[in-house]
């Protein structure tokens, strides 16, 4: 997982697993992680991708 800033606001940049290619359709995804401080960044960045994970598999089971 890399973190880039972007307007003062640090951004995760991660790339989207092969089993959700179905409803994904980028390669990659930016995610805000709504601060610009790098330790809060990095304290929020695996909940954040979490979170990201289980929508996906909400959605490959059928849930919107």
């Amino acid at each position: 997982m890399s973190t880039t800033r972007r307007n003062n606001t640090i951004h995760m940049r991660k790339r989207v697993p092969r089993r959700f290619k179905s409803i994904e359709p980028h390669d990659y995804v930016w995610i805000s992680l709504h601060t610009g401080d790098t330790t809060v960044a990095a304290a929020k960045a695996p909940e954040i991708w979490q979170s990201m994970m289980e929508a996906w598999e909400a959605k490959l089971a059928g849930d919107t």
